[in-house]
């Protein structure tokens, strides 16, 4: 407690001793001084993009459905965090891939979340990790979903 009253103590005194001991007028409002803001002005950056990830659709098959990812062409998937559907009872559903890349980070290819018949209707929360074509760095893109039977 001593310590930290002496560091106060001499701060007060250096802060003093800048200031000379006398009361530094600021300009009047109207004063022909240019105002040079100590605040950098940041660049102007567009709307913000709502992005809900790949598209996904819903395909039927002999054993049930499965819902399918196609990432647009040069788009990557994550496969370390794969997508992730949080439905509205508490089921987390994650999708799958056929292969991935030889340094297991990517997808190749469609990724699929294999669906019984009794998994219809089917809502809830979509997490997908991906990154678009020339980028590298993944962003996170979270929407919600509804698929009937």
């Amino acid at each position: 407690m001593m310590r930290r009253n002496t560091r106060l103590l001499t701060l007060s005194l250096a802060v003093a001793a800048c200031t000379g001991g006398r009361d530094a007028a600021l300009p009047a409002a109207d004063s022909a001084a240019p105002s040079i803001s100590a605040i950098p002005t940041l660049p102007k950056v567009g709307p913000v993009e709502i992005d809900s990830g790949p598209p996904v659709r819903l395909d039927r098959t002999a054993q049930g459905a499965r819902v399918v990812m196609l990432p647009d062409s040069g788009d990557q998937i994550n496969a370390l965090q794969p997508p992730v559907l949080s439905t509205s009872n508490g089921r987390r559903l994650a999708f799958r891939g056929p292969a991935v890349t030889s340094d297991s980070a990517y997808f190749v290819g469609a990724v699929m979340l294999p669906l019984g018949p009794a998994d219809l209707p089917l809502e809830g929360t979509l997490v997908t990790s991906y990154c678009r074509a020339g980028e590298k760095l993944c962003r996170t893109a979270r929407r919600e979903v509804r698929f009937s039977p």
